[in-house]
This record gives C-alpha cells, sequence and structure tokens, in this order.
C-alpha cells in the first residue's frame, strides 16, 4: 500500500516538471525566432551614419523615364485639283482610286527615281488592259502633278495647256456655224490675229494665235438642242498664260451667249 502510494506520488511529480518545462521550451523558441528576425532587419536596413559617425547621404533611386513618344504628323492630303478626272470616275474605269494609284506607283520608285511621263505611263499600264491607253495618260499625268513631277497644266513636253468647256442650249449645227462662218463669227468673236487653220465639220476647229499658242476648239451634241463647247489652248509658256487664256474664253462665252440670244 505503501509502496503505491509512493509510486503515484513519483508520476505527479513527473506531470508538473512536464507541464513546467513545455512553457519555458515555448519561450525559449518564441525568443530564437524574434532574435533571428531581428539580425535579418540588421542585414537589410541601409546604414544612416558614415564610420565617422555623419550622416550618410542617400541617393534617392531615379525611375527610368520612357521618352515621350514623337509625334506622328498626319499623312499630308493632295489637292484633288490636281487630278485630271474625279476619283469615283477613275476607279469605275481602272478599279482603283488615286490613293491607291499614288501608293502603287510610290512602291515602283516613280517618283523617287523621277521618272519621265513614258516610263511613268508604262507603269499604270502593267496594271490597266491594253485597251485603257487613255486611263493610263489620265493616271500617269495626275501622279506627276501629285508628286511635283509636273506642274498642273503643264504637258508631258514642258508647255502648259488651258481647257475651257461650256454648254450652250442650241444644236450643234448652229454652235459650229457661229464659230466656222467667218461673217457669223466676226459678229461676236473679240480675237485680232486668230488664224483659223482647219475646219472638221460638227466635230472640230484648229487655229492659232501670233504667238505659236495652239487652239483646238471641239463641239459635242449632249442633247438633241444642247452642245458643249470645248476650247483648249496649248504651247503656253507658264501658269500665268494659263490663267489668261480661261479669263480671255470665258469672256468670249460671255459673248458669244449674247449673240446666240440665250
Amino acid at each position: 500500500m505503501a509502496m503505491r502510494k509512493k509510486r503515484a506520488a513519483k508520476k505527479a511529480a513527473t506531470k508538473k516538471r512536464v507541464v513546467k518545462k513545455a512553457p519555458a521550451k515555448k519561450k525559449a523558441a518564441r525568443k530564437a525566432v524574434r532574435k533571428s528576425a531581428k539580425k535579418a532587419v540588421a542585414r537589410t536596413r541601409v546604414p544612416t551614419k558614415t564610420a565617422a559617425g555623419k550622416p550618410k547621404v542617400t541617393k534617392k533611386a531615379t525611375v527610368a523615364r520612357l521618352a515621350p513618344a514623337p509625334r506622328m504628323r498626319p499623312p499630308k492630303l493632295t489637292d484633288p485639283s490636281l487630278f485630271p478626272c474625279g476619283d469615283a470616275a477613275l476607279r469605275a474605269a481602272t478599279g482603283k482610286g488615286w490613293d491607291e494609284w499614288l501608293t502603287l506607283l510610290d512602291a515602283a520608285g516613280a517618283a523617287k527615281q523621277a521618272f519621265d511621263h513614258q516610263k511613268v505611263w508604262d507603269l499604270a499600264m502593267q496594271s490597266l488592259p491594253d485597251s485603257a491607253g487613255w486611263w493610263g495618260q489620265m493616271v500617269s499625268v495626275g501622279y506627276e502633278r501629285a508628286r511635283g513631277l509636273r506642274e498642273k497644266h503643264e504637258s508631258c513636253s514642258g508647255d502648259f495647256q488651258s481647257t475651257l468647256s461650256r454648254t450652250f442650249p442650241v444644236p450643234l449645227f448652229a454652235a459650229f456655224a457661229a464659230w466656222a462662218d467667218a461673217s457669223l463669227r466676226g459678229q461676236w468673236l473679240d480675237a485680232p490675229g486668230l488664224d483659223f487653220t482647219k475646219l472638221n465639220a460638227g466635230k472640230n476647229i484648229r487655229a492659232r494665235w501670233p504667238d505659236g499658242a495652239l487652239l483646238d476648239i471641239r463641239f459635242n451634241a449632249t442633247g438633241p438642242d444642247k452642245c458643249q463647247i470645248v476650247v483648249d489652248t496649248m504651247k503656253l509658256t507658264d501658269a500665268e498664260a494659263v490663267a489668261k487664256a480661261k479669263a480671255f474664253w470665258h469672256s468670249q462665252f460671255e459673248r458669244l451667249q449674247g449673240y446666240l440670244r440665250i
């Protein structure tokens, strides 16, 4: 009986020692973790003082800045008046508009290598059927004007040309007679020195100015009682001469309209 009591007392004492030791071990473990954490922080901390005890000046970290993106200039628009025909008409006839033709010929180096008119026309015709030579001419002229290879109203030979047209509400024969018959022409046309050199009945009249400029006057029936008259003045010296020719024939069309009593 005494032995049993002794053993029970021994077991109880052992349990107390285990319970007391457990909190002590946990405290020691926590202390060790805190100590190691402090060491880690100390290693990573930037010193604020030099070895001499003076405050250490630290440079601020510079953040790399991206250079501002260059401003993109909008593409330079081409003056539509430089083209000899409208975009819709060109697309209907060739399948491409002016922007597409300019891009195509630029890619072939037409402007960069300053091709002459024949070479530009040859390039345009590579994308057109043989029967579309007239449209190849329109494309090449428009391209040369847009890229500064030719001035507006300048021909491929280097001289200039003026074109003016007007539609009159009279039959073709009456309009043609007003030009072809010298007695009728003298009643309205104020053009001293103009020499009429060739007449193709109902089609066109050729004439020449004393300074060498040439005229081609064309007549097109646009209805039973309508006629379009087109006056081309060729071999002009410059753009100023073109403007003068247009102004002159505009005034003569006014005189013709008065003569026809329209």
